[in-house]
């Protein structure tokens, strides 16, 4: 019987006009600013004021290549740098370039920032002055890229990127 008269309203449903079907809504719905601000949050589009903000003027960074990131390795110049920015972990894996420093970046992208006693008391070895050379490397070219940025945004105007990094290293010690 239960089945007869659910599909006896279906029918009726059916013949129904859809303006007779329609539900009455309240007008006001309760708020939800939790939703609400999520919601404008994520679909907001940027404003003029973001898109005319210039991003901070810097020298590039020089290109090395092996020969001369191998030169400096043989022949350390006073007041140039090598800077490994792998963590330590992979270091202790693969090795480094003999005469690098250690300087994560992923684990300290502001070393740099820190001030000369609190990066000696971290990294056990003096922070390079700015006047110095620093010519960073990592396992592939990408995290070294981004490290030279963070140092010439932190002042640092003598910058080397050796974007080959361990893999171009290990590749070319190995013929």
């Amino acid at each position: 019987m239960a089945s007869r008269i659910s599909a006896l309203a279906f029918r009726a449903a059916r013949a129904t006009p859809a303006s007779a079907l329609r539900v009455a809504v309240p007008r006001t719905l309760p708020a939800r600013p939790a939703l609400v601000a999520s919601r404008a949050s994520v679909w907001r589009l940027p404003t003029a004021r973001f898109n005319s903000q210039k991003a901070p003027e810097f020298a590039p960074a020089v290109v090395y290549s092996y020969k001369e990131v191998k030169e400096l390795a043989q022949k350390p110049r006073p007041g140039t740098v090598i800077v490994d920015v792998r963590e330590p972990g992979e270091l202790a894996q693969t090795g480094f370039i003999p005469g690098a420093i250690n300087i994560p970046y992923k684990s300290a992208p502001h070393a740099l920032a820190m001030s000369e006693a609190d990066f000696e008391d971290h990294f056990g070895f003096p922070k390079p002055s700015k006047d110095s050379e620093l010519v960073f490397y990592c396992l592939g070219g990408v995290r070294c890229d981004y490290a030279q940025q963070i140092a010439g945004s932190l002042g640092y105007d003598r910058r080397g990127n050796y974007l080959g990094s361990w893999e171009d290293w290990v590749a070319n010690e190995s013929k």
